[in-house]
């Protein structure tokens, strides 16, 4: 057996994957059968590197289907396949049952990711003991085979390939769309390009689109300074808090003049003022995201605290409802939607001009879909759609196939 694992029988042909990451880390084109150490070990950012591998197994590429158009797009290749590698030594044993490990990676592109340490992948183990990778866009995979060892770390052969993280408009729009009137906000207000795309590191509180729904008679009183202010509360820069960092009474630094967010942990649920946190550490290509059911408020809420009511089966929204509150569900308008840059492949347009207290703006949008397009960006964190959906993901297929022809 080749790459060191002569002692192991693998039931995948996992050789597929490591020459693949040997001649992307190596710059070697031709490579069939080599030591996987020496191979690392030529590489002067790696020396000191002992490196843990996530290998998905052959059956992992098997699902993923035909990706040959992809085959020459070298960059995302590189960026799928450093995604693969933690920079460190990650042994399944070792992770507590229902705990969770944020492992940086070799990707450090800041095309693709501009944190410091690389980009994350998560892996948690579950009640049963098995362990979960979980990467972009929620896509998860199970490690099947633990701990092989090597001459330069450990290797976990996985049943998925890992998806690199995009950016927050790629995020929302293919993989959270309950999230979408949070985006069109951020773009109604300028404040997508204003803190968003900088933002090196960057943890944020995104509303359901139903928190929003249920304040449509409400927020589009405000002015747009004041709504910029409410959505600036919602992100914290200059960091990546993971929900196992989000300790109880602690407190986050926000973009809203420095104005702080305060944690809760009652029981098995956490608050961030008065919302609660209803799925954590979504993965984004500068940082992570918390949903929440509710838009937050820097003022405080109806109560004249920022605390939740940790009786309530549902919270209160946290600002003075005009009128009545607003129905939810799919049925019903999602707030700023319209203001989602359209996408290549958008259905029709027509031009119509929007005005109300928040924004005034004319632009064409989406006629059938509120302007929401049906495609992604192309990855990384600035870039508007080309029309690639997934293309992190399928570029590493085509190219596998030809390193192991």
């Amino acid at each position: 057996m080749v790459l060191g694992l002569s002692s192991f029988r693998l039931a995948s042909r996992l050789p597929t994957v490591l020459l693949a990451i040997i001649s992307v880390l190596g710059s070697v084109s031709g490579v069939r059968a080599a030591d996987l150490g020496s191979a690392l070990a030529g590489q002067t950012n790696l020396t000191t590197f002992r490196v843990t591998i996530a290998a998905p197994n052959d059956d992992a590429f098997d699902k993923l289907g035909n990706y040959d158009e992809w085959r020459e797009n070298k960059t995302h290749v590189e960026a799928v396949l450093k995604y693969h590698v933690m920079t460190s030594i990650v042994s399944m044993p070792s992770i507590i049952k229902g705990d969770s490990i944020w492992a940086p990676t070799l990707l450090t592109d800041p095309k693709f990711s501009p944190m410091k340490g690389g980009q994350r992948i998560i892996l948690t183990k579950q009640p049963g003991g098995e362990v979960v990778l979980t990467s972009g866009f929620a896509n998860r995979g199970t490690v099947v085979v633990e701990d092989v060892e090597w001459d330069k770390g450990l290797i976990q052969v996985t049943d998925s390939v890992m998806r690199v993280p995009e950016g927050l408009e790629s995020t929302a729009r293919n993989a959270y769309h309950d999230m979408t009137s949070f985006l069109g906000a951020l773009f109604a207000t300028g404040l997508y390009d204003e803190v968003i795309l900088p933002a090196k590191e960057v943890t944020i509180f995104a509303p359901t689109n139903a928190a929003f729904q249920k304040l449509a008679s409400t927020l589009p009183a405000l002015s747009k300074d004041e709504l910029k202010s409410v959505l600036r509360y919602h992100i914290v820069p200059g960091q990546v808090s993971q929900i196992w960092e989000l300790r109880n009474e602690s407190s986050l630094v926000t973009a809203e003049d420095k104005h702080s967010i305060r944690v809760l942990r009652h029981s098995n649920f956490i608050f961030v003022d008065a919302a609660q946190v209803l799925q954590a550490d979504i993965l984004v290509a500068n940082g992570a995201v918390h949903l929440v059911d509710n838009v937050l408020n820097p003022k405080g809420g109806n109560n004249g605290t920022k605390g939740p009511d940790v009786e309530a089966v549902v919270q209160s929204p946290a600002f003075r409802v005009v009128g009545t509150e607003t129905v939810t569900g799919t049925g019903v308008p999602t707030p700023w939607t319209e203001f989602l840059p359209c996408t290549v492949s958008c259905p029709v347009t027509e031009t119509v001009t929007r005005t109300d207290p928040t924004v005034s703006v004319t632009r064409s949008v989406v006629v059938n879909q509120g302007g929401v397009g049906p495609t992604s960006t192309n990855g990384g964190l600035g870039a508007r759609c080309t029309g690639l959906v997934g293309v992190g993901m399928g570029v590493v297929v085509g190219v596998v196939g030809l390193v192991a022809l």
